[in-house]
């Protein structure tokens, strides 16, 4: 057995030296090195102390607790403040602490510079005179109060704090850590700063380095030069000044010629709502942006760049003042408004039309406040990113995209750094992955090589992006970040560190780059799978949200066309304002604590009363004023025409009634079986975009042939015939049309299965693969009712327990169709598991079809590779599909996201139940409907439409006024190319129409406008701004589109 051999005196100080004994021993070399490095950062540790001169508590402090937002100057007139000191815990349970803490300044600190340090345990805004002054947490602990003291001045500090801790929920208490004032020494805060940059610079090198052992070298000698029996203020800034010359040398070797240049910029991503709600929002935007301006004061190249115009609002209508401090900022150009978003949205779930939303809102805002017109999207920790995206963002004048989630993926590395991505239609966008995956840049020497080092693309680009600050929960840069900055700029050791603007960087990316790489298609993040699916009430919402609003304008859109009746831009604008806020991608995902889903449950009912209020009041004046009459109006949204079947609330429910058209020919029709005031009945063919018109009479309805035949087990019209065996699973759907079997022999389809649903850690995100080893099917039967039996629709409906759960379903099929609904409500109360229905159907192909936003995508139904084993989960909005040549099937859905096919199985995730961060998350009821629909022919139109009609049900009022308009008043040639947004202009009497080809063909349509005689048209982009002019010929306009082009044309009336 060997004895380690002591470090003798003489080889370590030949080891100091650095002379031959020292190089014939590498490793006691090792060794002693590392021992050194040790030392320097244990003195080093003490100069961090040693910064802050004379320190003294601060002994009168007291607090204010309190559950509600309260305000200056109310607070501190108001009772309950008690006395609190060093040590004591507060909070908890959401409370709020308003911290006062008095002093007076020291004889001692007279013309010195005066600071507080503040820990209070939670995160603070120190305010003076009732302004936010700078924020206050652990990482922003130092608090300049004056330049040179003056003594005995008196000094009254107010602090709002929460009781939580950046990136935590606000349910701990927590405890005051620090209140005290002392004197900065400027000189040893210098030293300390040296010395802290040069040890993290070492500690980054490999052994061997010679410049790891330079630095370490000579850092030994100056902390050993320092005099550490200094005690008055000027000892100590001169043993600094002395011991920092030894250093100065250092900063002398400039970065290695070759390095990448790192465009530093402090940023702070603030969630819009996560672990705490709205109104917390609020405040951390105070805190953070109060701190970016007092930081600018200390530091001159300090640029700060921060997104989402939300933020910028809610501060502007809460803390005015602020927001002015904050606009001069941005006119010095240091204060950098970035990323074109209302919010930095997710762009999974949800709509095209509320992504081009997310960028009107944003970008005018921008434009508006600023002047400033942004040019990038900045999305850094959304949860993957739609192939639809790039033609958005060159559409609304955007060329850039930022994120860095994707290298978050759990199997499969993203390959590139510095790339062109590709959309569904051929747009391109010049796209920056910084390669850490952090988007809360330390400023550390090892994470800024590391940045380096991991560029993918460092022969074809020398520079990359580095945002540094704390984020999540807010805060910002604080002074380490800074100071290492000033130091690293041009330093053998670490990349070239330039501040720089965003907005510089990617014009110089674009400038010094060649070659780059071009990804095609969506960036899929593997990770965060379960947030297709969590908080699915407020994901029905949304859904909900967005095609209200979508309805709302097409009909005040119409009305102002119609009559110049005015458009209700204000309360319009207002709701998708927090349609958009709620599309944070922490919201809509469902990865909010509970208070957040109280907040949203709020917003998404204000939203439903504008669009409600908006669309009655524009229906009345293109149709007729909604009150008893005989006249039933039915108006099509939808810009293709259509034949499914309409549902009208009755005048009363004891008499008989019977629809009938203007011809007197009477409709097939049939009571609601859940609603016996209202009536479903057949309408024949309803125009797009177009009114038609019916009669209500009172009396039993004349024999109608009734294409609907039901019992127990079955379901049959003259399209399709429906089998269901004894646990009323579907055994057959057979295709009459065709004479084909839809599912597979032997399998069962509309076949819920629950699954152990329990992630190795992000609970409310996260699905795993391995879900899929523990499940069973959900079979068990506690009542069957045929409810409806034609001649409209007929209807089984089916009671099912599971655990702690029930299951009460309509299995509907209506008249002269294929499309079989699923109309179902859920009573959910079980604990980390998942729902899933599974439908196997009798098609063979390699890749499933997916609706996304404008558009669609194909996916394998293989995993023959990581990359598509990864895509056990993905995301899909109204539809998915399965086809063959000729023929194919369909599932549809009016709410849901979450989807896997496998082979020629689809299933559709319909509810999760996970328990953090809330605890409550889906428990309780659900109401949704999915459909499955054969189709013949490959995917084509019929798809696309029947999903929208599930979503978009043709709208009926009954009327004693004739409709001023009959048939259609705007008319496209196509079904394939579909108008999905029509609005007045922002700032112009014009009328927007947007529509996209939905096929991914190339194609030219005619479109028309009836409602208007004369117009002069352009296509403009997403902005509204004019692009070109646009023939007409007649009132018809010729269009041609792409695969999956958007069209945004403008009209403007010759009145």
């Amino acid at each position: 057995m060997g004895v380690s051999k002591c470090i003798t005196p003489s080889e370590y100080n030949s080891l100091v030296r650095g002379d031959e004994l020292s190089r014939d021993n590498p490793l006691l070399h090792e060794k002693v090195e590392e021992m050194l490095l040790q030392k320097c950062q244990q003195r080093t540790n003490h100069f961090g102390r040693l910064q802050y001169w004379g320190e003294r508590p601060i002994t009168n402090i007291s607090i204010r607790t309190t559950t509600a937002y309260e305000k200056l100057p109310d607070v501190l007139s108001a009772s309950g403040w008690h006395e609190i000191k060093v040590g004591d815990e507060w909070g908890g349970n959401g409370e709020f602490g308003w911290f006062r803490l008095e002093f007076s300044v020291p004889a001692e600190y007279s013309g010195k510079t005066l600071t507080a340090l503040l820990n209070l345990g939670g995160e603070g805004c120190l305010f003076v005179n009732g302004e936010p002054y700078q924020g206050v947490d652990r990482f922003h602990s130092e608090v300049i109060l004056a330049e040179k003291a003056t003594a005995g001045d008196k000094y009254e500090l107010i602090v709002e704090c929460v009781s939580s801790q950046v990136w935590q929920n606000q349910r701990h208490k927590v405890k005051v850590e620090q209140a005290s004032i002392a004197v900065l020494i400027p000189a040893v805060r210098d030293y300390f700063f040296d010395l802290r940059f040069l040890l993290d610079v070492a500690s980054s090198l490999p052994w061997g380095s010679r410049r790891r052992s330079t630095i370490i070298r000579a850092v030994n000698k100056s902390v050993d030069a320092f005099n550490h029996s200094a005690q008055t203020f000027e000892a100590l800034t001169d043993s600094a000044l002395k011991a920092r010359e030894i250093i100065a040398p250092l900063f002398d070797n400039p970065a290695v010629a070759s390095s990448i240049e790192l465009a530093c910029v402090g940023h702070s991503h603030i969630d819009t709502a996560w672990l705490w709600p709205y109104a917390e929002t609020i405040r951390k935007c105070a805190r953070t942006f109060s701190t970016v301006d007092k930081l600018m004061d200390e530091y001159e190249f300090y640029l700060f760049s921060q997104s989402q115009a939300q933020l910028y609002e809610f501060t502007a209508e809460n803390y005015p003042n602020l927001y002015e401090r904050l606009k001069k900022r941005v006119m010095e150009g240091r204060f950098e408004p970035i990323g074109s978003m209302w919010v930095e949205a997710d762009c999974n779930l949800s709509s095209g039309e509320a992504l081009v939303r997310q960028i009107l809102l944003g970008k005018t805002y921008f434009l508006e406040e600023f002047g400033i017109e942004t040019k990038e999207l900045w999305l850094p920790d959304v949860f993957g990113y739609s192939a639809a995206i790039p033609q958005i963002l060159r559409k609304a004048g955007i060329e850039y995209f930022k994120t860095v989630k994707v290298n978050w993926s759990q199997f499969n590395a993203f390959p590139y750094t510095s790339f062109w991505w590709q959309g569904i239609d051929g747009s391109r966008v010049l796209a920056h992955v910084p390669p850490t995956g952090n988007y809360n840049g330390s400023m550390e020497a090892g994470q800024l090589r590391s940045h380096e080092e991991n560029n993918r693309q460092k022969d074809r680009s020398d520079i990359m992006l580095y945002t540094y600050g704390h984020g999540d929960g807010g805060g910002g840069p604080d002074k380490n970040h800074l100071e290492v900055l000033k130091r690293a700029g041009n330093f053998e050791g670490v990349p070239k560190c330039t501040p720089m603007k965003v907005s510089r960087f990617f014009e110089e990316l674009k400038k010094r780059s060649e070659d780059l790489p071009t990804w095609v298609g969506e960036l899929y993040l593997e990770y965060h799978r379960g947030t297709y699916t969590s908080q699915a009430r407020n994901k029905r919402a949304n859904r909900k949200s967005e095609l209200l609003l979508r309805d709302a304008e097409i009909s005040c859109a119409l009305a102002w066309m119609l009559s110049e009746k005015e458009y209700p831009h204000d309360k319009l604008r207002r709701a998708w304002k927090l349609l958009c806020k709620n599309q944070f991608h922490d919201v809509i995902p469902g990865t909010s604590v509970t208070d957040v889903y109280v907040d949203t449950a709020r917003d998404y009912e204000e939203i439903r009363a504008i669009g409600e209020e908006a669309l009655s009041n524009g229906l009345a004046v293109i149709g007729a004023p909604a009150g008893v009459g005989e006249n039933i109006i039915v108006f099509n949204t939808l810009s293709f025409e259509r034949s499914d079947a309409v549902r009208v609330t009755l005048p009363d429910t004891e008499s008989d009634w019977r629809v009938e058209t203007s011809d007197g020919t009477i409709c097939a029709s049939q009571r609601d079986r859940d609603n016996s005031s209202a009536l479903w009945f057949l309408p024949g063919v309803v125009p797009g975009l177009g009114i038609k018109t019916f009669k209500l009479v009172r009396g039993v309805s004349k024999p109608v042939p009734n294409d609907i035949a039901v019992s127990e087990t079955r379901l049959e019209n003259s399209v399709c015939r429906v089998e269901l065996d004894d646990h009323l699973l579907i055994t057959s759907v057979f295709d009459k049309r065709v004479g084909k079997e839809v599912i597979p022999l032997g399998t069962k389809a509309n076949l819920m299965q629950i699954f152990e649903d329990k992630p190795l850690a992000w609970d409310a995100w996260d699905i795993e693969f391995y879900y899929r080893d523990k499940g069973e099917d959900v079979t068990q039967v506690e009542e069957v009712t045929i409810e409806e039996s034609g001649p409209v629709r007929g209807s089984i409906k089916v009671r099912r327990r599971m655990g702690s759960s029930v299951i009460t379903q309509r299995i509907v099929l209506w008249a002269h169709s294929p499309r079989i609904d699923f109309e179902t409500t859920v009573d959910w109360h079980e604990d980390s598991k998942m729902l899933k229905v599974a439908f196997p159907v009798n098609v063979r192909t390699d890749m499933a079809t997916y609706e996304i936003q404008f558009g669609h995508v194909k996916r394998p139904t293989h995993e023959n590779t990581s990359w598509e084993f990864a895509r056990f989960e993905v995301p899909a909005h109204k539809w998915v599909d399965l086809s063959e040549r000729g023929y194919g099937v369909s599932l549809l859905n009016d709410c849901k996201y979450g989807h896997d096919i496998r082979n020629n199985v689809m299933r559709l995730t319909l509810l999760r139940s996970p328990k953090m961060p809330d605890p409550y998350a889906d428990m309780g009821q659900h109401v949704f409907t999915y459909s499955l629909l054969p189709h013949l022919n490959n995917l084509g139109e019929i798809t696309i439409n029947a999903a929208y009609e599930l979503n978009v049900p043709l709208i009926a009022w009954l009327s004693a006024a004739e409709p001023v308009c009959q048939g259609g008043l705007i008319a496209i040639d196509s079904r394939g190319v579909i108008i999905e947004a029509l609005k007045k202009a922002e700032k112009e009497d014009a009328l927007i129409v947007r529509m996209y080809e939905s096929l991914g063909d190339t194609t030219t349509v005619y479109f028309k406008a009836d409602v208007l005689r004369e117009f002069y048209a352009t296509e403009c982009d997403l902005l509204e701004r004019d692009i070109s002019e646009v023939k007409t010929d007649k009132g018809l306009i010729q269009l041609d589109f792409r695969p999956f082009e958007i069209k945004t044309l403008k009209l403007k009336p010759a009145r």
